[in-house]
């Protein structure tokens, strides 16, 4: 059962606010070999969601049916995660365009916690992209993750 949430969370677009959550754990995220320069944020383009001060959750269009969501919560606010994704999934649901129906995300299987957290959020495995993902020098298989926009 998913918790309610009060949590403030607002379209942000400050760019270099955001940016100096994401690089706070940039390395975590991000696959062997690449720069830190391929990360840039256009907060005009994409959806930013400033979480009341636990970090981001970008909301980015998948296709014309599909939002893909990821987040960057800081670390010292993960106790929040729950409540950050809870808050984040009805901001969509409230405020996204009624032509998107569903909501992805991938996780690499290096991250079985981050696993849980989003199913914890009501997303459910779909599916499995195998050796897809390079950390540490090894390959690691995205999990593929969905769930329906539940709107109000």
């Amino acid at each position: 059962e998913r918790l309610d949430s009060n949590m403030n969370v607002t379209r942000s677009f400050d760019e270099k606010a955001i940016r100096n959550v994401v690089m706070t754990m940039i390395d975590d995220v991000i696959e062997d070999g690449t720069s830190h320069d391929c990360f840039t944020v256009k907060a005009d383009e994409d959806c930013w969601l400033e979480l009341d001060g636990c970090g981001y959750m970008h909301v980015s269009a998948h296709n014309r049916t599909t939002l893909d969501i990821h987040p960057y919560i800081l670390k010292g606010k993960r106790h929040k995660s729950i409540q950050c994704g809870i808050a984040s999934l009805k901001w969509v649901a409230d405020n996204a365009p009624a032509m998107y129906k569903k909501i992805i995300s991938q996780v690499p299987s290096i991250y079985p916690h981050i696993k849980k957290y989003t199913e914890s959020l009501g997303f459910e495995l779909e599916g499995t992209y195998k050796n897809s993902f390079t950390k540490n020098g090894q390959l690691y298989d995205l999990w593929l993750f969905g769930l329906e926009i539940k709107r109000p």
